[in-house]
């Protein structure tokens, strides 16, 4: 039997890769969030950011607190108390989701997870004050600024690697009397959040129905004019390269035909 030529296999291979997805990667969500006292509404300025945690499952040391102020550690397994004497305080989120907050938010703002969606369930393991951290924990820096004319304070979190690398931060503005959240959530950095939102349903697609032929089909695209009335889906990138590869390998078949049928025989 002939073998394929090497070109029909290296396309082969290069369709496979086009269409094939790409993973999501693991790492955790940094929701921050403050408002104004018994509101859970948070300001305007909330916001969600993205980091990366490759040596899994994912550990978080809040190892620094700047500020003179005081704050919670809470998972599903406890809470702790420190402040900057208090620290490294150890979070596990292996198995959920934990939060870091200051002043009296709400118990709602407390469960406020990336794009304004839920924080998930709280991780099992409690909060640990004062241990060792792990080399591969992420380390949580928060620095609350000297409030200003109007009384708000800005917050600043910024998380790194146990080198010193950053990984993510963000901040916002804690108004005068107010309360601060940092909600932590395992998940892919694919989660939905008002900067990267959920694909909407194109709804219903007309495929026209699976091909009699099980063979290679190449398929012309529909006429200008056709008022057939269905509806006709735009090719995604990967199609459109197998479509064109095979009608390339229907072309190369049948010219290797036409050579052989024209040679003459020995």
């Amino acid at each position: 039997m002939r073998r394929a030529p090497a070109w029909i296999v290296a396309a082969g291979v290069l369709v496979v890769w086009a269409a094939a997805p790409t993973p999501a990667r693991a790492g955790v969500w940094l929701t921050l969030a403050a408002g104004v006292p018994g509101s859970a509404t948070p300001t305007s300025d909330a916001a969600d950011v993205w980091f990366d945690t490759p040596h899994g499952p994912p550990q978080v040391a809040v190892n620094q607190l700047v500020g003179g102020v005081t704050a919670t550690a809470a998972t599903g397994g406890g809470t702790t108390f420190f402040g900057g004497t208090g620290l490294p305080v150890l979070l596990n989120l292996a198995d959920g989701s934990a939060y870091i907050a200051g002043g009296s938010p709400p118990a709602a703002a407390t469960t406020r997870g990336p794009g304004g969606g839920s924080l998930g369930t709280p991780a099992s393991a409690a909060p640990v004050a004062g241990g060792s951290v792990p080399t591969d924990a992420a380390l949580l820096g928060v620095n609350v600024a000297e409030p200003g004319a109007n009384g708000s304070r800005a917050l600043t979190a910024t998380v790194t690697d146990g080198s010193g690398n950053q990984l993510a931060a963000g901040s916002l503005v804690v108004p005068d009397g107010g309360w601060w959240v940092l909600g932590l959530s395992p998940g892919a950095d694919t989660v939905p959040t008002p900067s990267n939102p959920p694909p909407t349903d194109p709804g219903p697609v007309d495929t026209g129905g699976p091909p009699s032929d099980p063979g290679p089909v190449v398929t012309p695209p529909p006429p200008s004019g056709d008022t057939g009335g269905g509806s006709v889906a735009t090719p995604e990138p990967a199609t459109l390269v197998l479509v064109g590869l095979g009608g390339l390998a229907v072309q190369a078949r049948a010219c290797w035909r036409r050579q052989r049928a024209e040679k003459p025989a020995a």
